[in-house]
């Protein structure tokens, strides 16, 4: 039987937006290094950058210890504190995939359990870009160990980064 080459590509664009599962447009970034020494991913449509740390900084990379999730949001520039400040700023945890993407769970880390983690301003006057620092509660968030999605909204829309833990 043969199929058309329209047919191919409307099959494949109907797969795809089924996939979607949502309207906030998530790109995975390859990350750079922030002025806070962590990934630092772009938002997309050129909105600025946000940079992952964990704060207090794990002492021991086995885990065990519970340290904040916290998110830098960034002009162009990489340094600066976006203006204004995003909103509903959330990490979506995929706990059933390692970050390496192989599956399963990351031995001798702390693994966060599946869920919406709420990051609240936190921001800091005496950091030059904490102005748009946004943090977690305490818990199991080692960056090297989790896997997920950031979303938040800028300038009234929402946009996301992938985000996959042990660069």
């Amino acid at each position: 039987m043969r199929v058309s080459r329209w047919t191919t590509t409307a099959l494949a664009a109907a797969l795809l937006a089924g996939c979607a599962g949502s309207s906030v447009p998530i790109e995975e970034q390859v990350s750079t290094v922030g002025p806070h020494r962590g990934p630092t991913l772009q938002l997309p449509e050129k909105k600025g950058f946000v940079e992952l740390v964990n704060e207090p900084a794990p002492r021991d990379r086995r885990g065990g210890e519970p340290t904040a999730l916290v998110a830098y949001f960034l002009k162009l520039d990489g340094r600066s504190p976006m203006e204004p400040a995003p909103t509903d700023v959330r990490f979506t945890i995929d706990a059933g995939a390692r970050a390496n993407g192989r599956g399963g769970h990351a031995r001798g880390k702390a693994q966060a359990a599946s869920g919406v983690v709420e990051l609240l301003p936190e921001p800091k006057a005496e950091d030059p870009a904490g102005a748009s620092r946004f943090a977690s509660r305490l818990g199991p968030y080692q960056l090297d160990a989790v896997r997920g999605s950031l979303s938040a909204r800028v300038d009234g829309q929402e946009t996301g980064v992938t985000f996959q833990g042990g660069r």
